[in-house]
This record gives C-alpha cells, structure tokens and sequence, in this order.
C-alpha cells in the first residue's frame, strides 16, 4: 500500500516525530511512505494519514476517493458548538479516527463519532527529540526550596484548575516555589489571585515556552502538578516522568490513565487544594517515595513507545482493505 503521511504543522521545530516513525517503519509491514505536508498538495496514495485537524487535507482525500485515517489529540474543551460542528463534520470524512486515549475516545463519541471508526493510538514518547534536547539544553536554575511547576493554556477552562494549585502553595509552610507555565487571556486575573493569596516571590509565571525550555523546568523541579484533566493526553505529565519529576495530577478526565495513585504519580480530587498540598507535603517527606515514584515513571516512559503507537496506526490504515 502507498500511504501518503500529512505531518501536522505545529510539529516541534518543524519536525513531526510521528510520521517520521511511521515512514521509516512502513517497509516492514509491506508498505511504502511519503511525507508531504497538505500545503503540497495532493500526492498519489492508496491512503492518506493525517497528522491533526487538518481541513485541506481530509478535503483533499475526499475529492480524490482516497480513505483516510485521521489523528485527534485536540479534545477541544470548552469550544464553541459551532467549532464542535466542523470538528464533527471534518472528522466524519475519515474512515478511522486515531486517539491517544480511552478518554479521547469517549470525548470522539459524544461528538457523534462511530465508535466502530476509533481506534487507541498511545502516545509515544520521541526519545530521540529528548536525547537531541539533552544534548542542547542545561538544568534550569534551581529555585530556593522544593520546586513546583504546573503548566495550562491560561484560559477560562483552565482557570479554576489553576487557581487549585495557586491555592494550594499558599497552604504550604515549607520552602517552596511554584513555577506557572503557559499564556492566555487569564493570566493577568491568575497573576492577581496569586497575588491576593500573597505567595509573592514563591510563584513566578513564566508565560508559553518552547519544548526544550519546558523539559529544563521538569528537569529541575521536585514535582510537576498536571491540573487539567480534560485533555486528549496529557504529555508533559508524561515527559515529567522522563526528566525524573514525580507527578501530582489531577484525578479527572484523561489523567489517572496515565498517572496511577503510588505506582508512578499522586492523585488528588479536582478543585481540591488541600488535597494537592498534601500530597506535596508527603512526597517532600516521606523517604523514599521520590526515588519509588520516578522508577514507576521511568517504567511509564518505556511503555509508551513507537513501537505500539506505529503498530496501532499501521493496523488501522491496513483495516481500510486498500490493495496496492
């Protein structure tokens, strides 16, 4: 079969690992590849992949007969129905539709998806973006204290999860530092409430950052608290648990499929920041659990490889019956 790969275009530094994984694995299941971004244009296929939402692209295949399997990781939280609509719409045109998770999934379905259209893709970690970031960046300054970071879009959907955390640290009477990751029009009213709660200097927002940058912090901080659980995957938890940074996360939506209460991670209940601060507290001072919870992280990382995510969508394009 003759698969033409659409790389997403957000793809860090221009590079999506995963078409790159796919088009070098393509010869050992029978297949040949081409990576071309839709802005190409069309390319002659048997099947298309398509890395993102993209509408070109889907349209594109739909015009030429050709099937599709579509990649979703985006679960468009808190979007306009109208946004939802063309989501839905664009989606319908694609044979199978890949997601990162069981939670995905269920968010696919209440679009009005097929279920018997979605197929689990997991999310896999790039070790080799990771190595090449290794060999480019330095540990962050270390903070003063037992170092927090959290990271959000800072929108309306996310500021109540942001807020948690924030409240959170101002229970906190050890010596820590709260680092906010991420951009938005909430900021300014998350930076007030930060205020308001007068943590001062143990808070400090970063605003957005590029993925190396981002994988510094982790590297540097004693734990990394994931706070919004309605997402496709969350994958900074998961690069977290690579760079040796237990996690505390959220227990809602997507997160407790990766982040398992004392086996890899903390849980803690939404909205509760009590809960977060104790779970804080335990991990600064409980011997052992840090070094217990990053080997259950690293074991986390293992699983998720190339090989099961390159398998899962090779076997989807393959169910499309496509004969060379």
């Amino acid at each position: 079969m003759r698969i033409l790969l659409v790389p997403d275009p957000s793809s860090p530094n221009g590079i999506d690992a995963f078409c790159r994984e796919l088009a070098g694995r393509a010869g050992a299941r029978g297949h040949s590849a081409e990576i071309r971004p839709a802005s190409q244009g069309p390319a002659d296929a048997d099947a298309v992949f398509i890395n993102s939402l993209q509408p070109a692209a889907l349209e594109a295949a739909t015009a030429a007969g050709c099937p599709a399997v579509l990649r979703l990781i985006d679960a468009y939280d808190g979007a306009a129905p109208q946004t939802l609509a063309e989501v839905r719409r664009l989606a319908a045109g694609a044979r199978r539709v890949l997601v990162p998770s069981r939670y995905m999934g269920s968010v696919a379905e209440s679009w009005g998806l097929d279920h018997s259209r979605l197929r689990v893709a997991p999310f896999a970690y790039d070790q080799i973006f990771a190595q090449q970031i290794a060999l480019v960046t330095m540990r962050a300054a270390r903070p003063s204290g037992f170092g927090l970071v959290t990271a959000a879009a800072l929108d309306e959907n996310s500021r109540t999860a942001v807020e948690t955390v924030l409240a959170a640290v101002s229970r906190l009477r050890l010596d820590c530092h709260l680092a906010v990751i991420g951009d938005g029009p909430a900021r300014a009213g998350l930076t007030e409430r930060a205020a308001a709660l007068g943590l001062g200097s143990r808070a400090s927002f970063i605003g957005e950052l590029p993925h190396p940058k981002k994988m510094e912090y982790l590297r540097a901080a004693k734990a990394y608290i994931e706070p919004f659980g309605r997402q496709g995957f969350p994958a900074l938890a998961l690069h977290a648990m690579s760079e040796g940074c237990p996690v505390i996360g959220v227990d809602e939506g997507v997160v407790p499929e990766l982040v398992r209460r004392g086996e890899n991670g903390l849980l803690f209940k939404p909205g509760d920041a009590a809960g977060i601060a104790e779970a804080v507290v335990t991990l600064a001072s409980t011997p052992g659990l840090s070094l217990h919870l990053i080997a259950g992280g690293v074991r986390t990382v293992e699983r998720h490889s190339w090989d099961a995510t390159a398998a899962a969508t090779f076997d989807a394009l393959e169910e499309l019956g496509v004969r060379a």
